[in-house]
């Protein structure tokens, strides 16, 4: 049974909004960039697979925060894969800050997609792969919820351009979570400290793509639905303060 990896990183500027903390984005992708380092590292990253023309693909993600890191603060992140199946594998975190206490946690959810049909593929192809990097460790939070529909009148609109494509071609998971930050008032990210964040694809959103945002709000939970010009729903994402 293997152990969990554990990579180093530094809240830069460039990672950092106009309060001086990371932004949510940049946060995000912090996790998701030591994903891809482990994978690589064990060899099953985006490279090794390149050569069947397969590429990992994130189908849902959650991650929850009790705090907001600032700039030049440093934290590890420590990431290992529970378990799998045949449509898709898990891929757990926790974020560990420099006094040594635990400030965050997400769970991902991935699948292997053909690049020439843009298919899924079933897992079991990487099952030795898998096997030999699993931890017997559970997910350390809830994991990804199912978000339902989200029903309103598009509260913005947004062409998919050059720079919000990724190396799989299609919209990048940071720009979504931009774009719904870009539709709150300032005061949200401003004041933001505790929070839960769920992200469910459906469909890709790729390049000239037509995109338009749908909002709900309840309580301490809003819901966001990215639709493409042909009304499909691509993402969904519900943000909860705590």
């Amino acid at each position: 049974m293997a152990e969990k990896s554990i990579f180093h990183y530094n809240v830069e500027p460039r990672h950092v909004d106009f309060t001086g903390r990371v932004s949510v984005s940049s946060l995000c992708d912090i996790v998701l960039h030591a994903a891809g380092e482990d994978a690589h590292h064990k060899g099953f990253g985006i490279d090794a697979l390149a050569g069947n023309n397969y590429g990992w693909v994130l189908s849902r993600m959650c991650i929850e925060l009790d705090y907001m890191p600032t700039e030049y603060s440093e934290f590890d992140v420590h990431t290992w894969i529970s378990d799998y199946n045949r449509l898709s594998s898990t891929r757990n975190f926790i974020l560990i800050d420099a006094e040594g206490r635990e400030f965050g946690r997400s769970a991902t959810q991935w699948c292997m997609i053909d690049f020439s049909t843009r298919m899924p593929v079933d897992m079991n192809t990487m099952a030795k792969a898998h096997e030999g990097n699993m931890v017997d460790c559970p997910s350390p939070c809830e994991r990804p919820r199912r978000i339902c529909a989200v029903e309103s009148e598009p509260v913005l609109n947004h062409k998919v351009v050059y720079s919000d494509i990724d190396f799989n071609r299609h919209m990048n998971t940071m720009r979504y979570i931009d774009i719904i930050f870009d539709s709150m008032p300032i005061e949200v990210p401003e004041k933001l400290e505790s929070w839960r964040m769920d992200l469910n694809f459906m469909k890709e959103a790729v390049y000239d793509d037509q995109l338009s945002l749908m909002t709900t709000a309840a309580d301490n939970v809003s819901q966001y639905e990215f639709r493409n010009q042909n009304g499909d729903a691509l993402c969904r994402i519900a943000l909860e303060i705590k």
